[in-house]
């Protein structure tokens, strides 16, 4: 990384004093800190921003945040949960997407399929019946393969 490219990352001037390029350096990478964590992006910009500074200082050896930046959002693991729940989040916005028009559809269905799941199981049904018919009723319903019905 060049001089020139290490003021740009940092929105300085070439001609900026240490102590500018420092509290400038602070001011983005506490904004980037934050996100880093779940955004990718985020963390290629602060690692980006360290090694501007680094270009900028060359008496340190690193960055002052380059050890408390969160690890790369690749190298976390996710749960069963956080998975579920993304693979979720698609298939409603995928579905919505399709059908821009039917969202109040879909949400009621979704309700009154819980609801009567929720009886069920209130009434002394076998839960693990009632369960896997629960999900079978709301992947019908929510998912973005079915045919739209037009012909």
């Amino acid at each position: 990384m060049t001089k020139a490219e290490a003021c740009r990352v940092l929105q300085v001037a070439p001609s900026a004093e240490e102590d500018l390029v420092t509290n400038a350096y602070w001011h983005l990478a506490t904004k980037l800190r934050a996100l880093a964590v779940r955004d990718p992006e985020a963390r290629r910009k602060l690692d980006e921003l360290n090694r501007a500074y680094l270009v900028l200082n060359p008496t340190y050896a690193e960055a002052p945040l380059s050890k408390e930046a969160p690890p790369a959002p690749e190298e976390q693991e996710t749960s069963f949960v956080d998975d579920f729940a993304a693979w979720a989040r698609r298939t409603v916005d995928q579905t919505v997407a399709r059908w821009p028009n039917r969202a109040p559809e879909l949400a009621i269905l979704t309700g009154t399929t819980v609801f009567l799941g929720y009886i069920a199981i209130m009434s002394g049904a076998n839960q693990t019946a009632a369960i896997v018919a629960l999900v079978v009723a709301l992947v019908t319903i929510w998912s973005p393969w079915r045919p739209d019905g037009r012909s």
